[in-house]
């Protein structure tokens, strides 16, 4: 009887497990930052760790897509190719590293699997076992004042996950760049009254962040409402009132990589059936992020980094 009980037990837990709404908490950060800014990525830690995601996604390239890697990761693929010519890895040792917890893992795992994600062109997670080779699982305290060292990989640890998963989408890089060049001289040259104001804007950033970097409070400060729709306005060059060409190429191919960002999210949470996801990503990103995944993905419920 007691057995039955307890099956049925398990049963409920799983079915409601697969009825639960997926959610994704975006979490806008400052890639990297200096001096005492660093301090700014403590709470942002604490507070997704308080989150208790069951997957974390970074803003770095899927293995699969190589064609966003051509251009944004040359230097990583060329050492990859090198490599694959000079080792060759044991496929068993891998599952088996694999398959084990963090806290189970030694040393040697740690470098095996490092190996096996640059071979694998898994940037995330070679980055991921890359510091678990340096610092150990201790390694999660030291600030370096970097979003991927100092939120996504000591999460990771905190919360026990041995992958981390990828979501950015870069292969209109060369083209957005291009855009946003011209753009920018073009502002220089041009009369329009939103050019003008975007100066001013990024002066009374630029101080605004310093002085939240200073006392601590850069995160909480990077992911209010007015803070991120700044940002969007900025790398989308919405701030624009007159007609621009290459402005509105940039417009374009910011809302695509967002939109294709957020089918990268959208497809692997459905896929893995992660319940609760944090997405560590620029700032700049979570206005069009909200919104892409709202429209691809309206089951699956957006959260933001300040509702917490």
């Amino acid at each position: 009887m007691k057995k039955s009980l307890g099956l049925i037990s398990l049963c409920l837990v799983f079915v409601t497990s697969l009825f639960a709404q997926q959610e994704v908490l975006i979490v806008g950060t400052m890639h990297g930052v200096y001096g005492l800014a660093k301090k700014s990525y403590r709470p942002m830690l604490k507070k997704a760790k308080a989150y208790q995601p069951d997957a974390i996604y970074v803003e770095r390239i899927p293995a699969w897509d190589t064609l966003s890697m051509k251009d944004y990761y040359a230097g990583f693929l060329a050492c990859a190719d090198t490599l694959s010519q000079k080792l060759s890895l044991d496929e068993n040792e891998v599952k088996t590293a694999q398959q084990k917890t963090l806290d189970q893992m030694t040393e040697a795992d740690f470098k095996l699997l490092y190996q096996h994600y640059q071979l694998s062109l898994d940037y995330a997670n070679m980055q991921l076992y890359s510091n678990l080779v340096s610092y150990g699982l201790d390694g999660k305290r030291k600030l370096r004042g970097h979003e991927m060292t100092d939120v996504s990989i000591p999460l990771a640890i905190e919360m026990g996950m041995t992958k981390l998963y990828s979501m950015d989408f870069q292969q209109y890089f060369k083209d957005y760049g291009k855009a946003w060049r011209a753009c920018e001289k073009n502002d220089k040259e041009s009369k329009d009254k939103g050019a003008k104001r975007i100066k001013r804007q990024l002066i009374r950033l630029s101080i605004e962040e310093g002085l939240n970097g200073a006392f601590g409070s850069l995160g909480k400060y990077t992911n209010r409402e007015k803070t991120v729709r700044e940002y969007h306005e900025l790398n989308s060059f919405r701030y624009r009132e007159t007609s621009c060409k290459p402005c509105e190429d940039g417009t374009m191919y910011w809302d695509l990589r967002n939109l294709e960002m957020a089918r990268n999210i959208g497809n692997q949470v459905q896929e893995h059936r992660h319940q609760k996801s944090v997405v560590v990503v620029g700032a700049g990103h979570v206005v069009g992020l909200q919104e892409a995944l709202a429209k691809e993905f309206p089951d699956i419920k957006v959260r933001l980094y300040r509702e917490l």
